[in-house]
């Protein structure tokens, strides 16, 4: 063959993948399927010519890839069969949410990023820097706009420790009510389309402003098409296959529920009753008594710790408190008959306890996610027909504890369900009451008056925090005492109360709280709690149909009296107007009567939002809508054709709401870091509703102009650092941050359009 012709002779062509037989005999394979032409000429059947990608170096990417993401679904659905929780995918490097410019950055304690000063706009009003920031994106096109370094977007640290939020049955709605969806509420509302969540809900309410935003994505390019976002999100990876570059969501697999076919009395599992060592069970108590169980003290202190001493006892022994008798039957935790040490009962509400100690524990993120997710397992076990056939007012508390440990978690059913169980069980056993059976001492009836109030006081917070209607009813029960009954009081309680002890009582708080729960449900009742939807939200699709809800200004006007004459009746221990002075009293007591304070303020402030959150969200939607006057769509029936009465009420409630939801904020930022907090999802819910409260204000360019807009940017940026901090050890927390954030750009880039020439 002449040389001209080996040049143009065709070149050998390399495969990257030789199938089995041939590899094995070194043959030749020109990767051809499904049988290549080597095994073909061997007259091998189809079958044994087959390709695999056992050898990494030798194997093709493509093929490579497939099967690593083929054995990671496996390893994941073995691991969540045998339950083992996955961590989602790492959303370290994930592009930043929302056009333009996002919101400002998580400050230090100190507050050295302070929001700049206003603008003046050509048209006369003011514009704040956010809203500056979108007017120059927007007109410079080709000249990319400088954005401030107090604007950068904050971007929030994956959570050090996620396996509670990651759990198979974790939804996107909290059991606070808060969403969890970091880019799309749609998806978080899709995926509980089981579930209901009124119109009191922070849910709805960002169902609300986000649905006043939506139809404008189409503005802008890449943003929004139809349900979901141009860029397609990570999910969770309890919902994440990943085939290649892309994503694609499957359905959510259901397991089934662990069996609990064991007696009340059934020892022959320990592993159902197991301990901690006793100096680690000692400081989990001891944290929840110093945190926790004087903002809830439905149940009998000395009762409970004499039971929990017994625990550590041999059975061959005394008690260590054998001086003392033996409690009282009837008192809850830690007494007779189905309560005491050895039941079922008492088990699985001291392993509550231990959960929720843990929360406010000294331990690093990872070890206090896991041993809340230990305990809460270990009390799950015990929750049962076995435990609600007990039928004792043990029962009602452990319940109760219950859903204070899943007001933290992502699993709003259960919160909601144990507390109805817990209703349920205290009407049969008639707490509601003094009627009936005699003969009971003052001690037995006194704690069951407090189990009762815990039990109304639970289900008005819960019905507020899912927007749904309460289960019991406020009655005349007699409040309980402000005897604090710390001490070892078996018999009667003593028929007069030093008034010292009483003004200085920290049982105060739990009658103040009571009081304030009561006005909330009539709150709950008169603004949210509709006759026709009984607090069904409103809808976000925006179609005429879908009229406002008129809100009576005499309801209003009242409901907001009430809370005023509440806040200046409040004690001197627990105000916060006019505080008396605590200096004399021990230094865990003054802590305890300052954590109590500011839960009961936090806890004022979010009601003076709610009662004014809808009226805020009619005035900023109507104002979206392109109005010219903010208030122009109300409809005036309620006033006898006086418009401008109800445009000006209206927009004082605006203002009352924001000054509410600032007051919040601050309130929150100032004590989100110190032991003086009621819990951090507490602390997120007030951040996540005062922060989605700044931000819909910013759609009313009249209301704006009537606030400081200097404070309210403030809120925001303190808003963000909050759940920042939160979002370091909660998945719920970084997706409730990272969605506030894209819905304050996408109302920035909204707003910006309005200024464009």
């Amino acid at each position: 063959m002449d040389p001209e012709h080996r040049g143009e002779r065709q070149k050998r062509r390399k495969i990257s993948l030789a199938c089995e037989p041939c590899r094995e005999r070194k043959s030749r394979c020109d990767g051809a399927k499904p049988i290549c032409s080597t095994c073909q000429r061997r007259s091998l059947p189809l079958h044994q010519c087959i390709y695999t990608v056992e050898n990494a170096r030798t194997a093709s990417n493509e093929a490579y890839i497939r099967v690593l993401h083929e054995r990671i679904q496996r390893l994941e659905r073995a691991c969540s069969e045998n339950g083992i929780p996955t961590p989602p995918l790492d959303s370290e490097h994930a592009v930043s949410p929302g056009p333009g410019p996002g919101p400002g950055p998580s400050t230090g304690r100190s507050g050295s990023a302070q929001p700049t000063p206003t603008l003046p706009h050509p048209n006369g009003r003011l514009l704040t820097p956010a809203i500056k920031d979108h007017v120059q994106c927007t007109t410079t096109a080709a000249t990319p706009a400088v954005v401030p370094p107090h604007h950068h977007l904050a971007s929030p640290r994956s959570p050090d420790c996620e396996r509670l939020d990651s759990l198979e049955n974790a939804t996107k709605i909290t059991a606070m009510g808060t969403v969890s969806a970091e880019h799309d509420v749609n998806q978080a509302f899709e995926e509980t389309q089981d579930e209901f969540y009124g119109s009191s809900s922070a849910a709805s309410f960002m169902k609300e402003a986000y649905g006043s935003v939506k139809p404008h994505y189409h503005y802008h390019k890449g943003a929004v098409t139809g349900r979901g976002i141009a860029e397609q999100s990570l999910p969770s990876s309890s919902t994440a296959v990943v085939t290649g570059p892309t994503t694609l969501t499957a359905p959510r697999p259901s397991f089934p529920a662990p069996k609990s076919d064991f007696g009340p009395l059934n020892f022959l599992q320990p592993d159902r009753f197991a301990l901690p060592p006793r100096n680690v069970a000692d400081y989990l108590v001891g944290r929840f008594f110093d945190r926790v169980y004087w903002l809830y003290p439905f149940f009998h202190k000395p009762t409970f710790m004499h039971a929990y001493y017994q625990l550590w006892q041999p059975s061959s022994s005394s008690p260590s408190q054998s001086s003392l008798p033996p409690p009282a039957p009837g008192l809850g935790l830690g007494s007779s008959p189905g309560a005491d040490a050895g039941s079922i009962v008492f088990h699985s509400a001291l392993n509550t306890i231990f959960a929720i100690g843990c929360q406010f524990s000294d331990l690093g993120a990872k070890d206090r996610v896991s041993a809340i997710e230990t305990f809460l397992e270990r009390a799950k076990k015990f929750v049962g027909l076995d435990l609600i056939d007990m039928h004792n007012v043990g029962v009602v508390q452990s319940l109760l504890l219950m859903t204070l440990l899943l007001q933290s978690t992502p699993f709003p059913s259960r919160c909601w369900n144990s507390l109805g169980v817990a209703g349920r069980v205290a009407l049969g056993l008639g707490l509601h009451t003094e009627a009936g059976r005699r003969g009971r001492s003052e001690l037995e009836r006194e704690v069951r008056r407090r189990t009762w109030h815990g039990c109304v006081l639970l289900d008005i917070i819960v019905s507020m925090t899912f927007g749904r209607p309460t289960m019991t009813d406020v009655n005349d029960l007699p409040l309980p005492s402000t005897l604090e009954l710390e001490d070892n009081e078996w018999s009667m309680l003593p028929a007069q109360v030093n008034d010292e002890v009483a003004k200085t009582s920290r049982m105060n708080f739990f009658i103040e709280y009571i009081r304030q729960c009561h006005i909330l449900g009539e709150i709950l009742s008169s603004i949210y709690l509709s006759p026709k939807g009984r607090g069904a939200p409103a809808s976000s699709s925006g179609g005429a149909a879908d009229e406002p809800p008129l809100h009576g200004l005499d309801a209003i006007l009242e409901l907001d009296a009430k809370l005023s004459r509440y806040e200046a009746a409040v004690c001197p221990i627990m105000s916060w107007t006019t505080p008396s002075h605590i200096s004399g009293l021990p230094e865990d007591k003054r802590k305890i009567i300052v954590t109590q304070r500011n839960v009961l303020h936090a806890s004022f402030l979010y009601m003076r939002l709610m009662l004014h959150r809808p009226i805020l969200t009619q005035v900023c939607s109507n104002s979206d809508s392109g109005s010219a006057e903010p208030m122009s769509l109300i409809k005036p029936a309620p006033f006898g054709g006086n418009r401008m009465l109800y445009a000006s009420f209206a927009a004082e409630c605006a203002k009352i709401c924001l000054g509410a939801a600032m007051d919040l904020i601050e309130l929150a930022y100032s004590t989100y870091q110190t032991d003086t907090t009621g819990g951090w999802w507490w602390d997120g819910l007030y951040a996540f509703t005062g922060g989605l409260a700044v931000i819909v204000a910013y759609l009313c360019p009249s209301l704006l102009d009537s606030m400081d807009q200097r404070r309210l940017e403030r809120s925001w940026v303190l808003c963000q650092e909050i759940l920042a901090h939160f979002a370091s050890f909660s998945i719920s927390a970084h997706r409730s941050l990272k969605l506030l954030q894209k819905v304050h750009g996408d109302v920035m880039a909204r707003v910006a359009g309005m200024f464009l020439p």
